[in-house]
C-alpha cells in the first residue's frame, strides 16, 4: 500500500471541502499526534476546525514526502489570513506562512500516530504579537 496516497487524500479532502470530520477514515480512533502537547484524534480535529476559522483561507501544501515502511515523513507550508478568532487573538488581518515536518505512523492503512515539528514562533511574529527578527 502506497501510505503516501492515503496521507495525501486525507488532508486533499479535508483542504478541499474544509471537512475536518472526514479525518474519521483516515486517522484510527486511538490516534495521537505528539507536538508542544499531546493531541487525540478529537482533540486534533478541533485544533484543525479552529485553524479554519481564524483563516478561513487556510492552504496547506506539501513540499517533500517520503516513505519508509509504516511511516510517511512529509514537510509541509501552510498560508491564509487571520481573519478569524484564533487562540485568543482576535482577527488581524494579516497574512501567514508556517512550515513544519510531520512524521506519521499507519497500521492497517490508518494514521495512528504523528510526531509534528513546526515554527509556532513565525506565526505568532506574523499576527504582529510577537516582535522577531527574520
Amino acid at each position: 500500500m502506497d501510505l503516501k496516497d492515503v496521507l495525501a487524500r486525507a488532508w486533499g479532502q479535508v483542504d478541499d471541502r474544509k471537512d475536518v470530520d472526514c479525518l474519521d477514515e483516515y486517522f484510527a480512533p486511538d490516534f495521537v499526534r505528539h507536538g508542544r502537547k499531546d493531541y487525540s484524534r478529537e482533540d486534533f480535529k478541533e485544533l484543525v476546525r479552529e485553524l479554519y476559522v481564524g483563516f478561513p483561507d487556510l492552504q496547506r501544501t506539501t513540499l517533500d514526502m517520503v516513505q519508509e515502511g509504516d511511516r510517511v515523513a512529509y514537510r509541509w507550508e501552510t498560508r491564509g489570513t487571520h481573519l478569524g478568532p484564533f487562540q485568543g487573538a482576535l482577527p488581524t488581518g494579516r497574512p501567514i506562512r508556517t512550515h513544519g515536518i510531520t512524521i506519521s505512523r499507519f497500521e492497517n492503512g490508518l494514521i495512528v500516530e504523528d510526531w509534528a515539528s513546526w515554527n509556532e514562533l513565525s506565526l505568532l511574529h506574523d499576527l504582529g504579537i510577537l516582535p522577531i527578527d527574520r
